[in-house]
């Protein structure tokens, strides 16, 4: 098997919880349960996993494979029954073990590219069935080839506390590494003084045989002076804490440059569970006048190995001249809840949302084109959010028959208007955020376009200009039927299933599209099947 994704590794959002098996850039290849046991749940739905089979084991794991094209036939008459019973194409479905059992090595569906997968492949995983926590899949003996080290491609270093200096400087200190003589380190000539109380993260990725892609790396180790000061270990986490890799990474390089780079320390508000050793919670105190030697180690699952090495040199505190005055920050405390109300504005964000105290800031841009009010920089972008925050942005002048047409927008990041949820009620724009950003209240009138594409099967390109997709029916001679939605390719479409309608006669279609605010287009057509 060779692998485009493996366990741990770093995605938006979230920590990727299982393997993605190569399927030679098609679909359709014959997916066999890895063990006995019996099908626990099936899952249909247009983004995430796609369609997903749930299976559980008599030792206690439940094996998940995602993004299939299709189930096995009587798996897949029997979702399609109750696909038609809710009217649903979505559907999440818990089974008992006398519904689906199986054998080891039993067929169960065929890999695919459905949900929000960026190519064919298969994605597997290997849960605890009791919390359904994901496990490294790589530890349960897989024939997958691996004598390829973690490769580490970038440093960056951080001043964490007032008094604290990085060659004279109190900003973040940056720098590709080099390999010498088999260990990294920084480049010839690039020196590093030091004072007060340090961060490390780095770049580092690992490579399996067989494939380019960058893969997560299974233990990061910090050493100071030869004492192990810092260790995680990617064995297992909980759903719940997936999105702590938004504090676990530099967020702000992230968002940047796109670059993933691991913290060697751990933020306040952290909880992920990976952390198994930490010394001052992985924070560097530098506070002699000597050379302190960091030596980073990145291990992979079979057992290769990288190491990281480099010399800080403790440089005295000097007071910088010229030091900005903090006296005029909005500061907001991770464990309180804060609040902020300016202008039309205001937000609620609850205790713990942050990963550490935020030095808040806010300002009124221009209006853009597309939407009503100007727009309202919150926070930074920089900065990431782990639970939601309340934001209302206040609404005047708006035809009170067009309120519910109302919403709040963002720019995305090629500065074009997107959409940011939110509802009118009294008097204002109200919506749940998970990011910080510009926002500004915009309306949405317009309906979805629906283009036909074929006919055999019926193939629609569904769009909306603002407020996304939010509903879709399908009806054949006034019986609703089933249509797929595929979300990232704008895909609707319908298989003729000769016990719905009668072939060789014809028919009439009828399929209503409706956006997130109630627009809702009718597509009619006469064909003949």
């Amino acid at each position: 098997m060779y692998l485009s994704g493996n366990f741990g590794e770093i995605r938006t959002d979230h920590i990727h919880s299982g393997i993605d098996i190569k399927t030679q850039g098609s679909i359709g290849h014959p997916v066999f349960s890895v063990e006995e046991g019996y099908i626990s749940r099936i899952k249909v739905q247009a983004n995430g996993y796609g369609k997903s089979v749930y299976v559980n084991h008599p030792s206690g794991h439940t094996s998940v494979y995602g993004h299939l094209d299709r189930y096995k036939d009587d798996i897949a008459a029997y979702v399609k029954k109750i696909q038609y019973a809710r009217k649903s194409h979505t559907v999440d479905l818990y089974l008992d073990a006398e519904t689906f059992p199986l054998k080891k090595g039993e067929l169960i569906a065929y890999s695919g590219n459905t949900g929000g997968s960026s190519g064919p492949h298969l994605h597997f995983e290997i849960r605890k069935a009791t919390n359904q926590h994901p496990t490294n899949v790589l530890q349960y003996g897989f024939d997958i080839h691996d004598r390829v080290a973690p490769r580490f491609h970038s440093l960056f270093i951080y001043t964490l506390k007032d008094q604290s200096l990085i060659n004279g400087s109190d900003e973040k200190f940056s720098s590709p590494v080099v390999k010498d003589n088999g260990v990294y380190t920084i480049p010839w000539g690039t020196g590093i003084q030091a004072s007060g109380t340090l961060g490390i993260s780095v770049e580092v990725f690992d490579y399996l045989n067989g494939a380019s892609n960058r893969c997560g790396v299974y233990s990061l180790e910090l050493y100071l002076d030869d004492r192990l000061h810092y260790r995680h270990v990617m064995n297992e986490f909980s759903f719940n804490e997936t999105r702590y890799i938004n504090a676990h990474i530099d967020f702000e390089e992230h968002i940047r440059h796109g670059v993933k780079a691991h913290r060697l320390h751990r933020l306040p508000n952290d909880r992920l569970r990976i952390y198994e050793h930490l010394e001052d919670n992985g924070e560097l105190r530098i506070d002699e006048k000597r050379s302190y030697q960091v030596r980073i180690l990145a291990r992979d699952v079979a057992g290769n190995k990288s190491e990281l090495s480099f010399n800080i040199s403790g440089d005295p505190y000097r007071e910088m001249s010229g030091s900005p005055d903090a006296g005029g920050k909005h500061i907001m405390k991770y464990n309180e809840a804060n609040s902020f109300e300016k202008d039309p504005v205001s937000i609620r964000i609850p205790k713990n949302a942050l990963y550490q105290d935020m030095d808040f800031t806010y300002a009124v841009l221009p209006q853009e084109q597309g939407s009503l009010t100007s727009f309202y920089r919150i926070g930074s972008e920089e900065v990431p959010v782990h639970t939601p925050y309340s934001l209302s942005i206040l609404s005047e002048g708006v035809d009170p028959a067009l309120r519910n047409k109302l919403l709040i927008v963002t720019l995305d990041e090629e500065g074009k208007i997107a959409d940011a949820g939110g509802e009118y009620k009294g008097g204002k724009v109200s919506s749940s955020q998970r990011s910080f950003g510009k926002f500004a209240i915009a309306i949405d009138t317009i309906p979805p376009e629906i283009k036909a594409l074929g006919r055999n099967p019926l193939k629609f390109l569904i769009t909306d200009e603002l407020s996304g997709i939010d509903k879709y029916d399908g009806y054949i001679d006034n019986q609703w039927v089933l249509f797929e939605y595929d979300m990232k390719n704008d895909l609707l479409f319908h298989e003729f299933d000769k016990d719905k309608i009668t072939s060789n006669t014809a028919h009439e279609l009828e399929l209503y599209v409706s956006d997130s605010k109630g627009n809702t287009s009718l597509y009619r057509a006469s064909f003949t099947w």
